[in-house]
């Protein structure tokens, strides 16, 4: 089921009405009923993946509280999770890559083999929650949290319905204690729910699925001209971000119709003015978990500038590997990777703001860091989205050799897509708050959610198009 369906137009308001009926304990209950029916909804089968997850780790998690002078048994407890975790997803995820990657490598040395490949589909959201319920069981094992007693609970915070499929990665340290705790509605949290929600439909039915219209044929295509490629990748770019802030929103949105609050996902990333300032605001749950659970396990602030750049660079392809079971990803990570230890070495002798020299330099700095930034992050987003290796070098080899002139209508038409969201993007980032909005007249305040509704239900591109995260 996914949010931009009748389906869940039709399942939503029904599970709210009865939520909001509830006690807490009832609720809870209703919740977890809800989220299994949410996600199996799509393919029943793959339930037994999710619940299989939920138990393992619940099991883990109370070994490793039972067994707080056991160091050798806590670590069987945690490695259990963390192969549980980590069989399922590459069994699922990565299986068919591995296989063809090293018939591939034995063919090119004359070894011929005829492997057994899997041919079902990849579970939804399989990267997302695997990777939830590991830190939950790590977190467990620092003694940064304690264990839920109660499975329901657990398998709740695990199933929670808005953030399954693709996130926020939510930390059992934020969003546990609120399903244990009694929830309260209050007006504010459903107005800026309400909100959220009307801001994520606009981003993914608006924004993404009209520039996937203009871009998606000009990556399957050849002869496209090294301009159109760079318009497609810096296109990509502005889909990617209104596809999955879009989803970001809109389960913030439903999570705090019910009272939760889930972590912000997205910090405005398309006005990032540098590509260390992109990655702190972009995939937050996803950027901060490797951070914590991979690069600080990798080595720690003594560690050598060598040693930092190697565990940066290794971050960067886990990350691109998490994304797909395909080269184009791991290429995409390996680039961003070596982008962003560039600019480690690049930033010192590039000019920053000063608070000195006003604000109309302050203002130039700023934009001419973001166009740069948007360059640089669009740039590899040529392995990211073309559908093989072999179509993504004859891309490049276009964007080297034979640039070519951009037809000005088809760059017009991406500049009307994205204005009106830039505009609200600059209000809420000069205020620096994500509902800056509700400060203006009511007048112009109305005249935004006209236009959000107009772009929705009049302009947007209402195919049933699954969000682009749902695969990963």
């Amino acid at each position: 089921m996914i949010f931009n369906s009748i389906d869940f137009f039709l399942f939503f308001p029904l599970v709210y009405i009865i939520y909001v009926l509830l006690r807490k304990r009832e609720q809870n209950v209703l919740l977890l009923i809800a989220s299994y029916f949410f996600y199996g909804y799509w393919d029943y089968r793959y339930l037994s993946l999710l619940f299989i997850s939920t138990v393992v780790d619940y099991i883990a998690s109370i070994g490793i509280e039972n067994n707080p002078t056991h160091t050798h048994k806590k670590k069987i407890y945690l490695g259990l999770s963390i192969f549980s975790n980590l069989s399922i997803l590459g069994f699922f995820k990565y299986y068919n890559f591995f296989t063809l990657s090293a018939k591939s490598a034995l063919d090119s040395v004359g070894w011929s083999i005829n492997p057994i490949l899997l041919n079902f589909a990849l579970p939804l959201g399989i990267s997302f929650y695997t990777f939830q319920t590991m830190s939950y069981t790590i977190d467990v094992y620092k003694g940064q949290l304690k264990p839920a007693k109660n499975f329901f609970d657990f398998a709740l915070y695990v199933s929670f319905f808005p953030q399954l499929v693709a996130g926020p990665i939510e930390r059992a340290t934020n969003l546990l204690p609120q399903v244990l705790k009694e929830r309260t509605i209050t007006f504010l949290e459903v107005e800026r729910g309400t909100f959220l929600i009307l801001l994520g439909f606009f981003k993914k039915v608006y924004v993404a699925d009209n520039i996937a219209i203009l871009i998606d044929p000009i990556f399957v295509d050849k002869t496209a001209s090294g301009a159109m490629v760079a318009f497609a990748c810096i296109g990509h770019f502005f889909q990617l971000y209104g596809d999955f802030a879009g989803y970001s929103d809109i389960a913030r949105g439903l999570s705090k119709l019910m009272g939760f609050e889930l972590m912000r996902n997205f910090d405005h990333p398309i006005l990032s003015r540098s590509v260390g300032d992109f990655w702190r605001r972009w995939h937050i749950s996803f950027m901060s978990w490797l951070r914590d659970y991979v690069y600080f396990n990798l080595g720690d602030k003594n560690s050598s500038e060598l040693k930092k750049n190697i565990n940066n660079l290794i971050v960067f392809f886990l990350s691109g590997l998490w994304h797909g079971a395909n080269w184009t990803f791991v290429l995409w990570g390996s680039f961003c990777g070596l982008a962003n230890l560039a600019y480690k070495y690049v930033n010192p002798y590039l000019p920053g703001m000063d608070e000195n020299k006003g604000i109309v330099y302050n203002i130039v700095i700023h934009v001419l860091g973001t166009i740069a930034t948007i360059v640089v992050i669009s740039f590899p987003l040529v392995f990211f989205r073309s559908p093989s290796i072999e179509m993504s070098f004859i891309h490049l080899h276009s964007l080297f050799t034979s640039f070519g002139v951009l037809e000005p209508k088809i760059v017009d038409k991406l500049f009307k897509i994205l204005i009106f969201l830039v505009v609200i993007e600059i209000h809420q980032y000069i205020k620096k708050d994500e509902f800056s909005l509700f400060s203006i007249p009511i007048i112009p305040r109305a005249f935004v959610y006209v236009s959000l509704f107009y772009g929705i239900l009049i302009l947007g591109n209402f195919n049933k198009n699954a969000f682009i995260y749902f695969v990963f």
